[in-house]
């Protein structure tokens, strides 16, 4: 244990160093080595405990990419430093130091010394996640050891899926007017997406003034969304200024832009977003292999085989609206039982009808009795998912079955949805000709599929659609791709190259052109879940009537705008 602590003093000494542009700016980056353990004490945040029975990670990875699969629960991260004498007065000076890194997964809490410095979100019983990125806790100088060790331990809860650190660095800085720093984007775009233009442009201004007249640099970095450079540019920039950019896009798709400042070698924290360029004209080739069709035929003939046995139950309690609410069950494709909620306005005669589609791994949600009164309107959960949530036997769905496209998960769900349609088409109460489908994330993926497989859908609102141009989608974000990595791992038999073979038969870019009823499709610009490429890889591959809207500063939801635009489109097929 002291060998180990000599040379984690000696390159951290080393680190600052070199990791300093002039005295008045103190910064430490630590090694991405961290002493690590599952389970949870408040024991472990303390200078004298001995950690030296526990492993070794990175903190740049996720502990199930390190052998800790399917672990989910408490874990600990610990780390001495050093920091040298010389630098006392400096660190006084600046007042405090933050703590800087990019994400945990999903509750984290910093101790130095063994005093709480900040967290991001609550820990259970009050399970609390905060969506963001970038941890800034401030430390005081006071609870730091100048000349001798210093213990940093961070305390991490994950609650399901990739859990722990997921950063590049961490790094202690003192407090600079880069720390200040806000910065705005005006742009003449509205929804950020360019078209014909040739060109990105935008501009850069602060959100409040610098507490400084000294000159700084504006740095900006773009690159490709699966992270390849395209341009970089410093400026020379001071007080309260607003500063035009523009680069040339060198394809159609989404660009990735990062801005920060920089001042003796102290960084701003970075602002991150992204902007697109004539999203229309995106290629993603579609990929389907001979015999797609056949597939889908002989799956669709299946479920025709059996019997849906609907069954609708009033609920009474939930009925006190505009419409009465029922809890339905069928069964579908392997005589798999799926469940419902459906609406019916209490008035009588023929309605219109929408069928919802759930996200990922969400609750079964009841549709709102005092929405569109005058459609019948019906949740659908597919099997594992929604209402059956908690006696799912699918495990982690997305890789169930992945040895036999037959017994694919998605093969089934994607019959539950026709399932779905078949029961509102057997109800008196429905205007069959006039029966739509919407649904985001999952829901909108399964929206497409369902216009895909099943020509009685009379038009569709997708949003931020997932399950799609699996290739491409896996260059830019981790997840779902380290869901199939970690399947992998255990299957030493299953390679890459089955592995999108066989989603082939179930990407909605292969799906999209047996689309023939109209869609309109909600895309949230900065979604790092369902990225806009992935959603206009099936986009594109419509040829029915269409349209989009972006929401240029939504993540992995649209605007409140979107459902009356919704709305508002259902309508105008029931005039």
């Amino acid at each position: 244990m002291k060998n180990k602590t000599a040379i984690f003093i000696f390159i951290f000494q080393c680190l600052l160093v070199f990791g300093v542009s002039g005295k008045e700016c103190f910064t430490l980056t630590l090694s991405e080595q961290w002493k690590f353990s599952t389970g949870d004490s408040l024991a472990w945040a303390t200078v004298g405990y001995d950690d030296s029975g526990w492993t070794t990670i990175s903190s740049r990875r996720y502990w199930e990419e390190q052998g800790y699969n399917d672990y989910d629960g408490y874990a600990w991260y610990r780390q001495n430093f050093v920091i040298s004498k010389e630098w006392e007065r400096t660190v006084a000076d600046a007042g405090e130091l933050y703590i800087r890194y990019e994400f945990a997964d999903d509750v984290d809490e910093v101790f130095v010394n063994g005093v709480s410095v900040g967290k991001m979100g609550e820990f259970p019983p009050k399970f609390k996640v905060v969506f963001g990125g970038m941890r800034k806790y401030r430390i005081a100088p006071e609870l730091l050891h100048f000349g001798k060790e210093n213990v940093i331990a961070i305390r991490v809860y994950d609650n399901g899926g990739a859990g722990g650190l997921k950063t590049k660095e961490v790094t202690l800085q003192s407090i600079t007017p880069m720390d200040e720093m806000e910065m705005d984007i005006q742009c003449e775009d509205s929804d950020w997406v360019f078209e014909n233009t040739g060109l990105i442009d935008f501009s850069v201004r602060l959100k409040k003034p610098l507490k400084t007249d000294d000159e700084f640099n504006l740095v900006c970095k773009v690159t490709t969304d699966t992270y390849l450079p395209v341009d970089s540019f410093v400026y020379k920039v001071k007080g309260d200024f607003e500063r035009p950019v523009s680069f040339v896009p060198p394809a159609p798709g989404f660009y990735r832009i990062t801005l920060y400042g920089e001042q003796n070698g102290a960084k701003s924290d970075p602002l991150k977003f992204n902007m697109g360029y004539n999203p229309e004209q995106i290629s993603s080739p579609v990929d389907a292999v001979p015999d797609f069709d056949s597939f889908w035929e002989e799956t669709l003939e299946e479920l025709a085989q059996v019997n849906p046995s609907f069954k609708m139950s009033l609920l009474k309690d939930k009925s006190q609206g505009a419409k009465n609410i029922y809890h339905v069950e069928m069964y579908s494709l392997g005589n798999v039982r799926i469940e419902g909620y459906y609406a019916v306005p209490k008035k009588e005669g023929k309605h219109p009808a929408i069928i919802s589609f759930l996200g990922y791994g969400s609750g079964g949600g009841f549709p709102n009795p005092d929405n569109l009164p005058d459609f019948c309107e019906f949740v659908l959960s597919t099997r594992g998912q929604g209402i059956q949530l908690s006696g799912n036997t699918y495990g982690r769905w997305i890789v169930y079955g992945l040895e036999d496209k037959a017994n694919y998960y998605y093969r089934g769900a994607f019959m539950d949805l026709v399932r779905g349609v078949d029961f509102l088409c057997s109800r008196p109460e429905v205007d069959t000709s006039k029966v739509f489908a919407e649904g985001g994330s999952q829901g909108g993926a399964f929206t497409l599929a369902v216009c895909a497989l099943d020509k009685r859908i009379c038009a569709a609102a997708p949003y931020i659609p997932f399950l799609s141009d699996y290739r491409d989608y896996f260059k830019i974000v981790p997840w779902p791709r380290e869901v199939f990595e970690d399947y992998m791992r255990s299957h030493k038999e299953c390679s890459w190259d089955k592995v999108y073979r066989l989603l082939s038969y179930f990407d909605i870019k292969n799906l999209a052109s047996r689309i023939s009823c109209p869609i309109i499709m909600g895309v949230g610009l900065q979604d790092e879940t369902c990225p806009p490429h992935i959603n206009f890889s099936g986009y594109n591959q419509v040829r029915s009537p269409k349209q989009y809207y972006i929401y240029y500063d939504k993540g992995h939801t649209v605007g409140k705008s979107w459902w009356s635009i919704r709305n508002d489109f259902f309508r105008g097929f029931c005039k």
